[in-house]
């Protein structure tokens, strides 16, 4: 017997408890059951602490769909994550797909229940945030409004100490000696809630509220908005109003496109979906069980007697693959550094050369214990890593390098670690420069827009939307775990069934653009790529060298990548692009060939290609 069609509508079925708005995993609650969940926590002693956050659209901008921090509030393993709706667009969207009204539970509004419970129950309250200006405020009103709170401390860190992993822990454990069971985090989004996913559970409190500018609105130095601007959803208004300089961008440019991803990757996850989701990230492939993952970290945190590289017929952990062209100087000390490695894990080494002469090899035949072989010609990076990982045998991964790299003690292990939590099929360490600055080596799936953006402003608007750059410029990228979509191919860890899944380096690329496509590839059979900042590693970026046809080379794989994989349409509007942006230099070297080799399909048979027929 069918039910009447009042009684099939949303409100008469079981509501779920949570649905995914925007890409990010949102928990439906009560303004007096957040609450209530909120303190049973904080008094409670739990295996991990309660990281809470309110989604509004610049939350989605940054942790929801396609954004930088994709699923690694999902993967933060120390914290259990309670994301609330906050944001009449987010509010509007859970009515949508449930049927039901829900509340809007920002910062600002559940601090104040909070406090008040957490006074009546004896909890300790820490902040952590704002200005000691804003701190002396709110202890003037406290003393006079909340004299029962029992307040555990004050911290106004300064952006460097939160940005630097040794100094993060020391406030941590700063703040641990106060034993704080609540700890209010103000530090702005997305900073705020990385530094709890990475730092949180150090710092010994049970709960941690990234709350955003909570503790200006406590010392009241930011007016809330009137009623009548509130429950017309106009919030937005009086606060770009109050502060236009530092809220345009993220209410003009970026909350747009935020909204429109809120539209069109919303839904309510089925049952099998959410406990995947509370598992880790819905798109990663299974990873090992606590204990397969205890018991490879014990062995790794076994020290090792010896120093040398394993031979192609032992399984290592890890296959470093190297590919060489007249990189006699390079090798050596890449080597060394590589052998400090084998302390923490196996590995074996092997070096494909694509030199015209024997002085690479003949350096590489100093260590007995790396192997070494000849291309038989110049088949580029791609046909050289092929060549590579033929002759390398089992490995758990494989770790691609550019041989003007020099690695850092604890990067592998580093990779390896992440590549095993996060489920990863990459893993891309941060790479630096001579001086010690971050090199930008992450980067966005090219498109028209990014490369227009790129033609245009190039290096120069390095603030611009994330749309108009294929580049990621922004310095917070490099100092947190995140997946990525793709990095530069300088030093990949790739796990042995990602390698197997994707199959070899298309090699028709031979040098820029073959790991766009390879990234590209590992992303459409399932894995995630991920970028890990313990793993360091400092790069002379001159490994390939530089002339007129290395610069067209690089501009036409572009164009290449685009006819693999975009369509008649957007494939002439990328080219277009791309030539706009070679046309727009063309005074500076090599540009003016890279523009006529995009234009003219007979220019392209002079650019480098592969020579030889290999080994």
């Amino acid at each position: 017997m069918l039910l009447p069609k009042l009684m099939r509508t949303p409100q008469f079925m079981e509501q779920p408890s949570e649905v995914n708005l925007g890409g990010a995993a949102v928990k439906l609650l009560a303004m007096d059951t957040a609450v209530h969940e909120i303190t049973n926590r904080a008094a409670t002693p739990a295996s991990r602490p309660l990281g809470v956050c309110s989604a509004n659209l610049d939350h989605i901008r940054h942790f929801g769909a396609g954004s930088r921090w994709l699923g690694t509030l999902d993967a933060s393993e120390p914290v259990e994550w309670l994301t609330l709706i906050d944001g009449a667009p987010l509010a509007a969207q859970a009515r949508r797909l449930t049927g039901r009204q829900w509340p809007r539970l920002a910062g600002s509004d559940l601090v104040g229940p909070l406090l008040d419970e957490a006074a009546m129950l004896g909890l300790r309250v820490g902040f952590l945030g704002g200005s000691t200006s804003t701190h002396q405020r709110i202890k003037s009103q406290f003393a006079a409004e909340r004299p029962n709170l029992r307040i555990a401390g004050w911290w106004s860190p300064d952006r460097p100490v939160l940005g630097n992993e040794s100094a993060s822990r020391r406030l941590a454990a700063e703040i641990a000696e106060t034993a704080p069971d609540i700890l209010v985090v103000g530090l702005g989004k997305p900073r705020q809630e990385l530094w709890i996913s990475e730092y949180g559970h150090l710092t010994g409190a049970r709960v941690l509220l990234a709350f955003g500018a909570v503790v200006d609105f406590l010392a009241g130095q930011i007016r809330r908005a009137p009623a009548w601007m509130s429950s017309n959803s106009l919030e937005w208004a009086w606060r770009l109003m109050l502060e236009p300089r530092r809220l345009a961008r993220r209410y003009l440019v970026d909350g747009p496109e935020s909204y429109v991803k809120l539209r069109r990757s919303s839904s309510v996850p089925t049952p099998d979906a959410a406990h995947q989701r509370s598992a880790g990230h819905p798109d990663a492939p299974p990873t090992a069980s606590a204990h397969e993952q205890s018991q490879e970290q014990e062995q790794a945190d076994q020290p090792r007697s010896g120093r040398r590289f394993v031979s192609p017929a032992e399984k290592a952990d890890v296959a470093v693959v190297i590919v060489t062209y007249n990189n006699a100087s390079d090798v050596g000390p890449l080597v060394l550094s590589l052998r400090e490695e084998t302390r923490e894990q196996s590995i074996k080494v092997v070096v494909a050369d694509n030199s015209p002469d024997k002085r690479t090899l003949d350096e590489l035949a100093k260590y007995a214990d790396v192997i070494a072989v000849s291309t038989g010609g110049n088949l580029g990076y791609a046909g050289g890593i092929n060549v590579a990982l033929s002759a390398a045998g089992e490995a758990e991964s494989y770790l691609v390098l550019n041989p003007d790299l020099r690695v850092e003690a604890g990067a592998l292990r580093a990779m390896r670690r992440r590549l095993a939590e996060a489920g990863a099929g990459v893993v891309v360490p941060v790479l630096l420069d001579n001086d010690g600055s971050v090199y930008p080596s992450l980067r966005r799936e090219p498109s028209v827009l990014r490369a227009l953006g790129d033609a245009v402003w190039g290096s120069h608007w390095k603030e611009r939307p994330e749309w108009l750059a294929e580049m990621d410029w922004e310095p917070e990228s490099y100092l947190h775990g995140h997946r990525v979509q793709w990095a530069t191919g300088a030093a990949l860890l790739i796990s042995a069934e990602a390698a197997a899944a994707v199959g070899a380096w298309d090699e028709r690329f031979f040098l820029y653009s073959e790991e766009t496509d390879f990234c590209r590839r590992v992303r459409e059979t399932g894995f995630g790529i991920w970028f890990e900042p313990a793993a360091r590693m400092w790069h002379e970026r001159g490994g390939s060298g530089s002339s007129p046809g290395l610069v067209a080379l690089m501009a036409v794989n572009r164009v290449r990548y685009a006819a693999k994989y975009m369509g008649r349409g957007r494939r002439l509007a990328f080219g277009v692009a791309v030539l706009a942006a070679e046309v727009a230099r063309v005074d500076k070297p090599g540009h003016r060939e890279a523009a006529l080799a995009v234009m003219s399909r007979r220019r392209r048979s002079g650019l480098p290609m592969a020579t030889g027929t290999g080994a």
